[in-house]
């Protein structure tokens, strides 16, 4: 393996981390709609809120696509390549083996910590004994049954995932 692809598949990892992560900041946003102004917070704090937290998911996106799509650029650019003794790493793994290896294990890591949240929260509704639209954390339950499923479904499609972020490679070899 080279050191460019040992690279591409680290920067790709961390690229389908943050575009995971930016997760959080789209529930903050929606967080900020239970404010009221009878709670003191007026529609210009509000707004400044949103502004706020839109440009910080447009932030991540941003970095996550770079990531993803514009890794052999980063390489060149940060120059991550460059005075290594030797040109290639010694494994013989094939470069898409190891990129679904990182997919599984952050799909597998996103599932892991959602899973003993939403069984929380689900354990939690139970005891309310209420109707699901009446219950004050059913956001947090969709939001964990949706992270679980999102992490549950990138480990098993992981090769339509590496497919995806791959897609760099598909339009260098056009």
């Amino acid at each position: 393996m080279e050191i460019k692809t040992f690279w591409s598949i680290i920067i790709k990892g961390i690229g389908l981390w943050l575009l995971i992560n930016s997760v959080y900041v789209i529930t903050q946003f929606a967080s900020t709609f239970a404010f009221t102004s009878d709670s003191g917070l007026n529609w210009k704090n509000l707004i400044a809120a949103w502004i706020i937290t839109f440009g910080t998911l447009i932030l991540y996106l941003l970095v996550a696509s770079v990531f993803l799509f514009k890794s052999a650029w980063l390489i060149e650019k940060l120059r991550l390549d460059k005075n290594f003794s030797q040109d290639k790493i010694d494994l013989n793994i094939p470069y898409k083996t190891v990129l679904s290896i990182v997919v599984i294990v952050i799909g597998a890591d996103v599932f892991i910590e959602a899973l003993p949240k939403l069984c929380s929260t689900i354990y939690e509704f139970a005891k309310q004994k209420e109707r699901i639209n009446e219950y004050m954390g059913a956001s947090w339950l969709i939001f964990y049954f949706l992270k679980a499923l999102s992490g549950y479904l990138i480990m098993t499609n992981s090769k339509t995932v590496v497919k995806f972020i791959d897609k760099e490679k598909i339009d260098q070899t056009k």
